[in-house]
């Protein structure tokens, strides 16, 4: 399989990925695996893409991911660092993915949805569009996040339609998150929320 890589621009591009490279500005170290494809045109019946693709460094693109360009209403569709996307993720128009997100096989994001640092999606996640995930979120999987549900920082979601189960203990644990920081990203959350621009 290493074969079937090359290195281009810094990064490991399996050969049978499609990629926009007029429509993409990309960091270091990411890995672009077999079949994955990065912009082509937004899923959108109205509104011609419009923009192009950032992607950051060492993120994980595994088999079938798909990544698309932007509409009018951000020009950008933005995905962090150190991020891992496993097997048909798909992320749509306009979304803005921060730091150090996993996505289980199967999760699929509505157009301009927002995905906070640190946050995990289950196997089979879906989210609507327009939505915003908070930092240290974590979904279990077959969670479908409609509209009208806030998802603050910090906590476990299930089910369909969500729900909140609790907290994310042992996330926040393991990212060593003091209360006083998690009390700043519900702030910044809240901030997101106000600024989110909504898309009909």
């Amino acid at each position: 399989m290493k074969m079937d890589f090359k290195k281009i621009k810094g990064n490991l591009i399996h050969k049978t990925a499609i990629i926009n490279w007029k429509k993409l500005k990309i960091g270091k170290g990411n890995i672009i695996g077999p079949y994955v494809i990065i912009g082509t045109d937004a899923q959108h019946i109205k509104d011609k893409s419009n923009g192009y693709i950032k992607i950051g460094n060492n993120n994980n693109f595994r088999e079938f991911t798909t990544v698309h360009l932007p509409t009018k209403i951000k020009k950008i569709t933005l995905i962090g660092n150190n991020c891992l996307f496993m097997a048909m993720s798909h992320i749509a128009h306009d979304c803005l993915i921060e730091d150090n997100v996993v996505f289980s096989n199967n999760v699929t994001l509505g157009g301009n949805t927002y995905i906070m640092k640190n946050s995990q999606l289950g196997f089979n996640t879906i989210i609507h569009q327009n939505q915003v995930v908070g930092s240290y979120s974590m979904f279990g999987m077959g969670t479908i996040l409609t509209k009208k549900f806030k998802v603050f920082p910090g906590n476990i979601y299930v089910g369909n339609p969500i729900r909140k189960i609790g907290k994310n203990i042992i996330g926040i644990k393991r990212k060593k998150i003091s209360t006083q920081n998690l009390k700043k990203e519900i702030l910044r959350f809240n901030n997101i929320i106000k600024k989110h621009p909504l898309y009909e």
